[in-house]
């Protein structure tokens, strides 16, 4: 199933309306809700990839399928942090970018299975395989979006949190479709790297 921004949208919204209503901790919600949201929203994702590289009996090539889930744990205390450094609306919105691409790109959060052929002399076989790695995107979506947002909700009296999930959604979702997926192609059954996407 692909990537449907309005489906993160809608978690967004939900946390920033209850938000109205919270007197004590605010910040803390806002981060857990928020890198919970994202990550749940990330897992509906279909990650693809085209492989290549060397099985024990041969060469490989193959295409991967798989998912992306990141450590929503470790993203929400990084966007606590920023929200509590009360930053000014521009440094908010790169310090936000900064957070949500560090979540997609540190460790391996990216499994694939690959699936393809391997050849050798004489022949040739079907062969599968692991596959991890991890996205590469342009943060500068995410930072442009929100300081546009940022900017918009000064003079705005009502309908702010409508607007900021709107952006913040539509941002996350560029910044994953437009990125680059790479994995590494896993021993002992595969070794070698694929290259792709998540939609």
């Amino acid at each position: 199933m692909p990537l449907v921004f309005a489906t993160l949208q809608a978690d967004l919204i939900s946390t920033f309306n209850s938000m109205d209503s919270i007197t004590e901790n605010g910040d803390k919600y806002c981060a857990d809700e928020m890198a919970a949201a994202i990550k749940k929203y990330i897992l509906t994702g279909a990650v693809s990839t085209t492989d290549s590289g060397a099985a024990p009996a041969g060469s490989y090539a193959g295409a991967g399928v798989g998912t992306m889930s990141i450590n929503d744990t470790a993203l929400a205390s990084d966007l606590l942090n920023t929200f509590l450094a009360k930053y000014n609306d521009d440094d908010l919105a790169t310090n936000m970018a900064n957070d949500i691409d560090r979540a997609c790109s540190t460790g391996d959060p990216v499994s694939t299975l690959s699936n393809g052929t391997v050849t050798f002399p004489g022949g040739s076989s079907a062969f599968s395989g692991p596959g991890q790695g991890r996205l590469s995107g342009n943060k500068g979506t995410i930072e442009g979006m929100l300081k546009a947002c940022f900017s918009s909700m000064k003079n705005m009296s009502a309908g702010g949190n409508a607007l900021y999930a709107l952006q913040l959604a539509t941002a996350v979702t560029m910044y994953l479709t437009a990125g680059t997926i790479n994995v590494d192609l896993k021993l002992p059954f595969l070794s070698g790297s694929g290259s792709g996407r998540i939609v």
